[in-house]
């Protein structure tokens, strides 16, 4: 895998057998497709400083979500926040907006970071800090795209929503502003690592605080599980018609 169209097409086979399973775990990859494209878009539109750089760091990103889902496929381990996610398929109760927030959390949390220290190590870290601020504003358009079209088909989303609203961030953004900064600051303190131990910890704290996240996601407390519910059961369509509806945002 060497460029963003070779991650799409991965992508693309991903949510294709996903969908031919009728299965939770074709959510997240619909919805990075677009993640994906957006960020092709950009390169193409030089909204990046770096476009080749962008680049590898997409496929970077990419490969972490990529390496965990073959793995748990396989019955081998994956990074402790995938795990959650995945195993989150096998629970019906789990509504799409859970396992949106499932993949974001590991992504942007955890992959997130490492492919940023990976891109650009020691002191270079700094001058990926604004293509790193864009790829987190398309994501969070995407999401927008996800809000809106989620509000408009399952309507007990958007009160929902309002109930687990802090600030001006609705349910679908808990956590993307912390995240981005979170998420940086981890970059950064992996990047200029220096020994293999530190560096190990620093990756394993991402991923157990990520992990933590995610279980919470999964089991949100009595009174907003009572709203999960809710919605769970207004959404509309069996889980290829779910796929298909975040493939096309």
């Amino acid at each position: 895998m060497q460029t963003i169209a070779d991650v799409l097409e991965r992508l693309d086979t991903i949510v294709a057998a996903e969908s031919e399973r009728e299965s939770p775990m074709g959510y997240f990859p619909a919805f990075y497709c677009r993640i994906a494209e957006c960020v092709r878009q950009g390169i193409r539109a030089s909204r990046f400083e770096n476009g080749a750089r962008m680049d590898r760091l997409c496929v970077l990103f990419s490969r972490r979500y990529f390496d965990a889902y073959d793995n748990w496929y396989a019955g081998k381990p994956c990074s402790k926040s995938w795990q959650v996610a995945f195993d989150a398929s096998n629970d019906d109760t789990i509504s799409v907006v859970q396992h949106l927030m499932l993949g974001l959390n590991a992504h942007l949390n955890l992959d997130l970071t490492i492919a940023a220290a990976e891109t650009r190590s020691g002191e270079a870290i700094f001058g990926l800090r604004p293509d790193f601020e864009r790829i987190n504003d398309i994501i969070a358009e995407i999401t927008d795209r996800a809000t809106d079209t989620i509000s408009e088909s399952w309507l007990p989303y958007p009160w929902l929503s309002h109930m687990v609203r802090t600030e001006d961030e609705g349910w679908m953004h808990f956590s993307l502003k912390t995240a981005r900064g979170a998420s940086w600051r981890a970059a950064t303190a992996l990047a200029l690592t220096t020994d293999k131990a530190s560096e190990t910890a620093i990756i394993n704290k991402l991923d157990q605080n990520s992990a933590d996240l995610a279980k919470r996601i999964v089991k949100p407390g009595r009174v907003l599980q009572m709203g999960v519910n809710l919605m769970s059961n207004h959404e509309k369509g069996n889980n290829s018609a779910k796929i298909a509806l975040l493939r096309n945002l």
